[in-house]
């Protein structure tokens, strides 16, 4: 079934108990809204801004896909005990400046930047906090800062975690690069470096990110011998 297509709505206010099937919103801005009790059915929401100052309570997406050059969940928004079942969220920005709170989550992410929270950027932080993530796909998933998720369920396969308590696997990876004159090293660096992994506790890599980042085979032996004994099970 074809979606109806919406280009260039604004929603404002109080939206509640309305349910949205099979539509396509390009360009879809929620500004200042307090969404509750809604259900999204296979909707695209393409270069949609979903959130500023807004809050999501008891909302359901399934199959729902979120992307485009300039698509955001919301910056800042909340979302309180929503579930977003079999969707795809694809994009750098999309998870700037959201805070979700006992949420569940299912489907893809992919290319998501994830921020902490920064004292000289307003609302660039990203925080999951008691959410369900189990079902989730990481592709490419980057993690920046040590507050992103807060005693979450995270997905069993397609993500590694790795124990770094008191920053002990950077000052590690630090060690064993300092060690190495070749250029094998420099992915290793970059993974490890300690103005992005800092105080992240456990740091989080996706395996299709892993799989495809070292460029020669010693790289990978490098990243492994740093990481032998640190790993974590994710498995609950």
């Amino acid at each position: 079934m074809g979606r109806i297509k919406k280009h260039k709505i604004e929603w404002k206010g109080r939206i509640e108990g309305k349910e949205f099937v099979n539509i396509l919103f390009e360009e879809l801005t929620v500004m200042k809204a307090e969404v509750k009790k809604v259900v999204f059915k296979n909707v695209h929401f393409k270069n949609c801004y979903l959130g500023l100052e807004s809050k999501y309570t008891d909302c359901v997406f399934i199959d729902c896909k979120f992307y485009g050059k300039y698509s955001s969940l919301g910056k800042p928004s909340k979302y309180f005990n929503c579930r977003f079942e079999s969707c795809q969220f694809i994009g750098t920005d999309l998870f700037t400046g959201q805070h979700f709170y006992d949420c569940r989550l299912s489907g893809l992410m992919k290319n998501a930047i994830l921020n902490d929270k920064h004292p000289k950027v307003k609302n660039n932080e990203t925080v999951f906090s008691n959410c369900h993530l189990a079902d989730m796909t990481f592709d490419n998933v980057s993690l920046y800062g040590k507050s992103v998720f807060e005693d979450c369920i995270f997905p069993a396969s397609g993500i590694r975690l790795y124990d770094n308590t008191n920053d002990r696997l950077i000052e590690k990876a630090e060690e064993i690069c300092r060690k190495i004159e070749t250029e094998d090293k420099v992915e290793s660096e970059v993974i490890f470096r300690r103005t992005t992994k800092q105080g992240q506790n456990p740091i989080i890599l996706d395996d299709l990110f892993l799989n495809s980042f070292f460029k020669t085979e010693n790289s990978r032996k490098i990243f492994e011998s740093i990481v032998s004994g640190h790993e974590l099970s994710n498995k609950k």
